[in-house]
Formats: C-alpha cells, structure tokens, sequence
C-alpha cells in the first residue's frame, strides 16, 4: 500500500518492519488469540491453520505518519479504505504528539535489518548509483553514494558497528542485483 499522509508524508508499505506500521487486535478477539497460542503448544498436524487465525485476528493495519504524528486506521469494512485521526489536544492540534507510537516494545534496542543496493548504471528511479536502507529504530546518515568504494567502505563501517551495538539480525549487500554478502544472527550464534 502506497498513500500520500495530509502533511505530504509519502507512506510506503512494500517490505516487513516498518517503524511507523502495526497491527491492532480487537478486544473481543483477545481471548480467542490467547486460545490459538495454547493449540499451538499441544501437539497436532494443523499448525498452518492456526497461523491463519491468528493472521486473521491482526488483520487491520495501522499507520502514524512520522512527519505530523497523523494515525491512519484500515477500514474494517473496506480495506482499501484508510480513516485518518489527527492528534489534538481539547480539539485543537497537537504539535508534540508522540511520532514513534509504533515501534517495537525494544524500542531503540530492537534489531532491524541492513540493505545495500549498488548499481554500475544509476536507475531512473534512484538519484544515486549506491543507497544503504537501514531499517532501524535509529536514525544513520551519510548513506546515498556514487562512488563504489565509500559505498563499500561505508556499508563494512556501518554494518560492524551496528553488529557490535547488536542491532541487527541480518545485513544483506547486493551489487548490481546479485548478492555479493549476506549476514544473519542466527547462522552465527
């Protein structure tokens, strides 16, 4: 889902761990998700069904603007519908409304994930030839590049400093659509 927020805040919803998406349960599904949990500790065959229903409890997306604080809400009813709510303060706008309502319970400790994308020919989509897309709950600068080896130099610096501060669970280099390294927590613990 792509949506332009009010303030022009472009929302891109095409990759998992956004900072700025959740997931909301109902109330009256509660019980029933804490039910799915406790199937899946007993031994059965029907494990996929019950990640359905549990898919299925947590289908409403929600989404805070990072910009204004704007929350947009799916429609239950027609999911290609987003309702907006705008934060105020005894109805007027509240200009320091708490922007990261979304993020992991971790919060600036949680472990995200590093992408690096470098192409020899510069796409028409992309002001540079070399981006690094950390997906953090912490802010990194310097990461757009036209020259291969800052890129490079830049990923290594950035990705060892992010593994020794343990925030990431797995980093991913690709240089001209091939995978030229990839790193995961748990293949080396």
């Amino acid at each position: 889902m792509h949506f332009l927020c009010k303030c022009g805040y472009r929302f891109h919803d095409s990759t998992d761990c956004l900072s700025y998406k959740g997931r909301i349960i109902a109330d009256q599904d509660w019980n029933e998700f804490w039910d799915c949990i406790e199937e899946l500790e007993k031994p059965h065959e029907n494990s996929h069904a019950i990640y359905e229903r549990i898919d299925d409890l947590f289908q409403l997306n929600l989404y805070q603007c990072p910009s204004c604080g704007r929350v947009f809400l799916e429609n239950p009813e027609n999911r290609s519908q987003l309702i907006r709510f705008t934060p105020c303060l005894e109805g007027e706008p509240e200009p320091d409304v708490n922007k990261r309502l979304l993020i992991s319970s971790y919060g600036e400790k949680w472990k995200g994930h590093l992408y690096a994308d470098w192409y020899d020919n510069k796409p028409e989509w992309c002001d540079n030839r070399g981006m690094i897309y950390p997906i953090l709950n912490i802010q990194l600068d310097d990461l757009a590049f036209d020259d291969y080896e800052s890129f490079e130099k830049r990923f290594y610096e950035v990705f060892e400093h992010l593994k020794g501060l343990h925030l990431i669970s797995y980093a991913i280099l690709n240089v001209n659509q091939k995978r030229a390294f990839r790193w995961s927590e748990k293949d080396n613990e």
